[in-house]
């Protein structure tokens, strides 16, 4: 998972002289959210390699998680436990925060599950339309309706089927309405179809790319000028290697284009379908140079300067607020047309532009599908973002050239980019970042995962919850989740040695962990699963890949709802679920110690020392030579030995440690 980041609330950019590195872009937000789709639709496990790992795909994997989903983040790649097309019903809303392909995604995804569901954002993508979409899943014969005023949401979604067929869609808007269909579309009833209306589909290479995605999880489709079709069938999991991000590109090319430098950007095949490539065309008309290699390309800016331009940006809209920034570095006018829909993104970026560039003194006019920036003496000036992360990326390149360029809550770039300002200022040979050093100390990685991994009765509970206090973190007891498991499993009178049985009823029991309370679709279940037996039972549950996939994810998905920092102990915590936890702790202590420790957490309710000592010696053994996950220490994990320490001591002993690697007390 990607560490979270803390920003100051204004950044002051600091003007560097011409570019000269190479860049390495985050995964494309586009061809992650759509993969993720597919996995999750698919049979059988699926490996995303190279896929973004941000604000808008960790709302999507939520989402998905609530539907049936299961993901598992192993360094830069995404494990998809897939459905095989049988997505739940939501009880509680799906939200989509501020993720437009998460929102409009869901809503046709929405259509294939078993119950009904709620998809709701942000009150920005309460603005955001989804109407067009709504309507044609209408005609398809889905129940769905867009809640909120004007075609948006809230969408209430009934599920039960997609039945399919024959539509006429509305795409001038949003070629996400044609993406979203397309996507469920190999799971309704009958084949389908969906007739541009009017012929007119905007920003088709991002359909495009649908169609390149889902022909790699195996489906069968066709786009023309007029429409696409779909063929009912079934998605195939498998491997799919997710492209660095054009969209992100177009911010270092432009960093080379207004400072005369160059850069090489690696990872992309001179035929990728990402729309916003595009930007290539678009810099060379300013001036720039464009050379392909095997593989990706690099761009060298103008020696004297760039010149403007008069070129139509429908197909790669996210990228008119990089160019429009060098529009403004250019000896001459620049118009930017056919981008009506700018108007209908994170921000009215059409209305963000011009009002932004006019505060660095260039002369803009902004018209109901257009953008004319007229160079003129440009001043530093302190930047609104509008909370949309493609407008803090953009004018912080003006502050390469410009002085005294702050970009007020540079935090919105986490949406796509978390670590923007860090990877651009690598850019240049001595490194750094793009923000001044007065206001670098805020830019650290703030990722405080305390794992502390070991055997039952090592002290796991009583020193993480210590450290936790004296961290101000929040606590997680991950082994709370496979006692629950088991308690389900039991409740529900399943053999626990029936894998298959034993996984479905997790997937479709809401977990949830509060204030050291441990919830089953919202019943408090800490008392019951503290009872003996279910400690040999969460072993045995914990032994079942699926089921470990599973809660694996939602023990991530807890920590991110926490801020992405906590003090997380289990068995499995530094090797697996936060490999890349910064302080890995693996405590243990005498087998005697143990079990004694054990007895007192008992209570005298009946076992013997023996017994006890026995029954942890067996737990080990299973949970020490399980195929998946096993118990043992991460490679970087620090081993502490609780037999003769005191609990106070142990616990400072982890601060003290934290203290030195996170400089947090």
């Amino acid at each position: 998972m990607v560490a979270p980041y803390r920003f100051p609330e204004r950044l002051a950019i600091r003007p560097r002289g011409p570019v000269d590195g190479t860049v390495r872009l985050p995964g494309s937000k586009s061809l992650t959210n759509r993969a993720l789709l597919c996995a999750t639709l698919a049979g059988g496990t699926s490996t995303l390699i190279g896929a973004l790992d941000a604000e808008d795909t960790r709302v999507m994997m939520k989402c998905l998680t609530r539907l049936g989903g299961s993901f598992a983040v192993a360094g830069e790649a995404v494990v998809v436990a897939g459905t095989g097309g049988h997505l739940l019903g939501s009880i509680r809303a799906l939200n989509a925060a501020a993720s437009g392909t998460t929102a409009r995604f869901l809503t046709a995804a929405a259509t294939l599950a078993d119950g009904p569901s709620l998809i709701d954002g942000t009150p920005r993508m309460r603005r955001r339309p989804i109407g067009e979409l709504v309507a044609a899943l209408q005609a398809l014969g889905a129940d769905v309706e867009a809640l909120g005023a004007g075609g948006c949401p809230p969408v209430r979604v009934g599920g039960g089927e997609l039945p399919g067929g024959h539509t006429v869609i509305d795409a001038r808007r949003s070629s996400q309405f044609v993406s979203a269909i397309a996507l469920a579309a190999p799971y309704a009833k009958q084949d389908t179809s969906l007739e541009f209306l009017d012929g007119v589909l905007v920003s088709r290479p991002y359909v495009e790319s649908t169609v390149e995605v889902m022909r790699a999880f195996g489906a069968h489709v066709e786009l023309d000028a007029n429409g696409i079709r779909i063929s009912r069938g079934r998605y195939q999991s498998g491997s799919f290697h997710v492209e660095p991000d054009a969209s992100a590109a177009a911010y270092p090319l432009v960093a080379a284009a207004i400072t005369g430098g160059s850069v090489q950007v690696p990872g992309f095949r001179r035929g990728s379908r990402q729309a916003d490539l595009g930007i290539l065309d678009v810099l060379a008309a300013m001036g720039c140079a464009i050379e392909w290699s095997d593989p990706g390309f690099s761009l060298t800016g103008p020696a004297d300067g760039l010149t403007g331009v008069d070129v139509d940006m429908g197909d790669m809209p996210d990228a008119v607020l990089a160019v429009a920034v060098a529009g403004a570095f250019a000896s001459g006018p620049s118009r930017f047309t056919n981008i009506a829909n700018l108007r209908i993104k994170e921000s009215d970026r059409l209305a963000a532009l011009a009002a932004e560039l006019r505060k660095l003194g260039a002369d803009t006019e902004a018209g109901p599908d257009r953008l004319v920036v007229r160079p003129r003496l440009l001043h530093g000036a302190e930047i609104d973002t509008y909370d949309d992360h493609r407008m803090a990326m953009a004018f912080s390149l003006a502050g390469l050239v410009v002085p005294n360029v702050v970009i007020r809550d540079p935090g919105c770039v986490v949406k796509t980019w978390p670590t923007f300002f860090e990877d651009m200022g690598q850019l240049w040979p001595e490194g750094g970042n793009l923000a001044s050093l007065e206001t670098e100390a805020g830019l650290m990685m703030d990722r405080i995962v305390v794992a502390i991994d070991g055997p039952g009765g090592a002290g796991k509970t009583t020193v993480s919850k210590g450290v936790a206090a004296r961290l101000d973190l929040p606590h997680l007891d991950t082994g709370a989740f496979y006692r629950a498991a088991a308690l389900v499993a039991i409740r529900g009178g399943i053999d626990l040695d029936d894998a298959e049985a034993v996984i479905e009823a997790v997937r479709k029991t809401e977990f949830d962990y509060h204030d050291g309370t441990m919830l089953l679709g919202g019943e408090a279940v800490s008392e019951a699963i503290r009872s003996p037996g279910l400690a040999s039972g969460a072993s045995r549950v914990s032994a079942i890949p699926g089921v470990r996939e599973l809660l694996v994810a939602r023990q991530q998905a807890w920590v991110d709802q926490h801020g992405g920092a906590a003090v997380v102990e289990g068995r499995d915590i530094g090797t697996v679920v936060f490999p890349e936890a910064p302080v890995k702790i693996f405590l243990t202590a005498r087998p005697e110690i143990r079990a004694a420790r054990r007895a007192g957490d008992l209570k005298g309710e009946g076992e013997s020392l023996e017994g006890i000592a026995q029954e942890l010696e067996r737990r080990d053994h299973r949970d020490s030579t399980r195929l998946t996950s096993p118990l043992r220490p991460a490679s970087d994990a620090v081993e502490v030995d609780t037999s003769d320490l005191r609990i106070d001591e142990v616990i400072a002993r982890i601060v003290e440690l934290v203290t030195e690697r996170v400089g947090k007390s």
